[in-house]
């Protein structure tokens, strides 16, 4: 529910919410050219689109915002 919220503010489409949830299960470009029955290049246009609309340079950021409203939702609840 969480990546989806994120993923709509982002605008992410489709294809790109695949790609995403991927890359944050730590497959390889490769790995998820295979798995959507693309190229590699295609996979890395989509992951560059991401992190740029995500405001994130590369997959670790990427993760982090999710931990990080992982444990501010974490946190609320604990209150």
């Amino acid at each position: 529910e969480l990546m989806q919220e994120r993923f709509a503010e982002w605008g992410l489409t489709a294809a790109e919410q695949d790609v995403a949830l991927f890359a944050m299960k730590g497959l390889s470009l490769q790995d998820i050219a295979a798995v959507r029955e693309t190229s590699e290049g295609t996979v890395k246009a989509q992951t560059n689109a991401i992190y740029r609309k995500a405001g994130v340079t590369g997959r670790p950021q990427l993760l982090s915002l999710f931990i990080e409203d992982l444990m501010s939702e974490a946190l609320v609840e604990a209150r």
